[in-house]
């Protein structure tokens, strides 16, 4: 019999497709509920009367915020109450759930967990969440707790091990990620040094709509500005087109983004700027080119792309697809 599996996820990249696609394809049934999967709706007229005065007054809208959280929060409500139930609950990002939806996921299932692909400080309401499950996993050895209060365990990212391939390679690099002032004279000076040796550098940056202003540097050196961030399967898909990938880390957290380990699944060469990839076993030099943002060395990133890229052992890279992690952290044998 196939294992149930609730999983409650956010709406982000539309990484939940491939998420869900990839338990389907080892054997889950599957059950989705979305964050955001609820329209709000006012209840009555005087809570649509109350948030037009406040807005009127003060410009407040968290009012209507607020509403619209405890609004959702109902209505998912009702629909877990209506499921049977399941073997296991993995939340991702529990800092986008109501508590009292956690709460129903839980006494819905045999057995939940969370992963948190994000550093814990970013958000701290997330650390009153913690408590609720089982086990509380984290992609950051620095938001690793152990305490009389708290405890979460390391986990890492991982690369989807479905079928997914394609012949064609389009780019020479490709970077995807969204506008960040602390990293953007290091963007821009890689940008620069990687256009005097490829013809085709593809880096996409997503401008939030209160960033536009920034995105003129951008354009002007060629880089292809977003409104908004591609799907997951998407920027997969640019992944497997192209012959290096470039990985900037954000100054909050160390853990390993997805792009290593996508770089470790197609076999792509990995610019990055993450010093801990060098504690990994699938690490090599010839594969993994950690970047000194302060002195990038044109010499040296030319000696690097020109190394061959050494195969890892088929063993090893198992361990970080996937089917390893979602065993690892739902405790399956």
């Amino acid at each position: 019999m196939k294992k149930r599996i609730l999983l409650l996820v956010p709406n982000d990249y539309k990484l939940y497709l491939l998420i869900e696609r990839n338990l389907l394809e080892i054997g889950f049934e599957v059950t989705v509920v979305l964050h955001d999967s609820i329209k709000f709706k006012y209840k009555n007229i005087f809570q649509r009367v109350i948030n037009t005065i406040k807005k009127l007054i003060d410009g407040n809208n968290q009012y209507k915020q607020q509403l619209a959280r405890e609004y959702t929060a109902e209505q998912l409500l009702k629909r877990i109450d209506t499921f049977d139930l399941f073997d296991y609950c993995l939340v991702l990002r529990a800092d986008f759930f109501h508590k009292n939806v956690l709460l129903a996921a839980k006494k819905k299932s045999r057995y939940m967990v969370s992963y948190h692909y994000d550093g814990l400080r970013r958000n701290p309401d997330i650390f009153k969440m913690i408590p609720l499950f089982d086990k509380f996993y984290v992609f950051d050895e620095d938001d690793v707790i152990i305490n009389d209060e708290l405890q979460t365990y390391l986990s890492h990212n991982f690369y989807f091990d479905f079928v997914q391939t394609t012949d064609s390679i389009n780019y020479d690099t490709y970077f995807l990620g969204f506008y960040n002032k602390s990293r953007e004279l290091s963007l821009l000076n890689l940008f620069d040094i990687l256009t005097k040796i490829y013809q085709t550098v593809k880096f996409q940056i997503v401008f939030p709509s209160n960033q536009l202003e920034h995105s003129n540097l951008y354009k002007e050196r060629g880089i292809e500005c977003l409104n908004e961030i591609i799907p997951f399967e998407d920027y997969l898909r640019h992944i497997e087109q192209t012959k290096v990938v470039v990985d900037f880390l954000i100054g909050d957290h160390n853990g390993l983004s997805f792009r290593i380990f996508e770089g470790l699944k197609y076999e792509k060469k990995v610019i990055t700027t993450n010093v801990n990839i060098i504690k990994y076993d699938f690490y090599h030099p010839n594969n993994f080119y950690v970047l000194d943002s302060s002195s990038m060395n044109y010499i040296d990133i030319l000696a690097f792309l020109g190394t061959p890229y050494v195969a890892i052992d088929p063993s090893i890279k198992k361990e970080y697809s996937f089917s390893s992690w979602i065993s690892q952290i739902l405790d399956i044998d």
